[in-house]
């Protein structure tokens, strides 16, 4: 008997453990209010920030080679940007040129970010 009634109890704190973890959950921060909002560089600071973090190597891609591959070796495997930032990087020193598929053979402009 002592034995279904501690079974009893435990199914029921646990029920309601889990009731209210998910009623209550985490809060959400919200950047509803002026100071909380991230400041948005103009469009001429962001262009000069860029430029200045990143140095253009021209390069010429062998078969299998990916813009990936490639910014990682000039980088030593040690890339500080994201993924976004080297494409954004990458068409602005190519552009017009797609760099999801390089052409083996062609020569590419590279951005490498040094230390």
């Amino acid at each position: 008997m002592w034995k279904r009634i501690g079974v009893f109890l435990f199914c029921c704190a646990l029920a309601l453990s889990i009731w209210k973890d998910l009623t209550i959950g985490s809060p959400i921060p919200t950047a509803s209010t002026a100071e909380n909002a991230p400041i948005e560089p103009d469009a001429d600071t962001q262009k000069n920030h860029t430029k200045k973090t990143f140095q253009p190597v021209l390069l010429q891609v062998k078969q299998g080679d990916t813009l990936i591959s490639i910014t990682n070796e000039l980088n030593n495997h040690e890339l500080r940007v994201t993924m976004e930032q080297v494409i954004q990087d990458f068409e602005e020193l190519n552009p017009e040129k797609d760099p999801y598929a390089l052409n083996a053979g062609s020569a590419y402009y590279f951005p490498h970010y040094p230390r």
